[in-house]
């Protein structure tokens, strides 16, 4: 995703006996793990270590490598430990070759954590690049959503609309797809030209949304 400072690389792995404990995994969690073979954990972003603004909700972020023998998702692994760090974590699972990141939006609500939203990219070859010029965490931190996502952040806009402009861009390209099946399967020229027109106005109300 991005090449960080040197100053922000820690590469502490963890035991597994011992991340157990910490995160308290009950036997299905453990289980769960089987298919992990290492947890590191390998930069912490902070103020310190970017010289980049901390925010309310993005005072530091972990990158953790998790190492797996098979490309399944041990979610409920990943789910106990991410709901452990009272941080933003950026995961990227690696199979070989390939990476999956996997990133949450965690909030405060009444001093209780709130996962908002988790957004995973799908299998890929890693490709690394220069971090953006920012000069706060949270932008990074948005950057790191918008890279999975590939919708970017608009100016100002904060986690909670960004969660609900991507649900709905979500259910907008899916009612896309569908149309689109639906007229390439239509015979009748007519009905052919009415489901079109209904593609073309949902695609310019789409557009509006990016």
């Amino acid at each position: 995703m991005f090449i960080y400072p040197e100053k922000t690389a820690v590469n502490i792995q963890f035991k597994m006996l011992e991340l157990f404990r910490t995160i308290k995994a009950d036997k299905l969690v453990k289980n769960d793990a089987t298919i992990v073979n290492k947890v590191i954990l390998s930069n912490i972003l902070s103020k310190d270590r970017t010289n980049l603004e901390e925010s309310e909700f993005v005072k530091e972020i972990y990158v953790i490598d998790l190492y797996l023998t098979t490309k399944k998702v041990p979610s409920l692994f990943l789910d106990t430990l991410n709901k452990s760090i009272n941080l933003q974590v950026l995961f990227r699972l690696h199979y070989n070759d390939s990476v999956k990141y996997i990133i949450s939006i965690k909030l405060y609500d009444e001093e209780k954590l709130k996962i908002l939203k988790v957004f995973e990219s799908d299998w890929q070859e890693e490709s690394k690049e220069e971090m953006p010029q920012i000069i706060k965490l949270e932008s990074l931190f948005k950057c790191m959503i918008a890279k999975i996502t590939t919708y970017p952040f608009k100016t100002e806009e904060n986690f909670n609309q960004y969660v609900e402009r991507y649900a709905i861009i979500v259910k907008m390209q899916n009612e896309i797809d569908k149309l689109i099946k639906k007229r390439d399967a239509e015979k009748q020229p007519n009905l052919k030209m009415r489901l079109n027109d209904e593609i073309s106005e949902k695609r310019k109300y789409l557009q509006e949304l990016y």
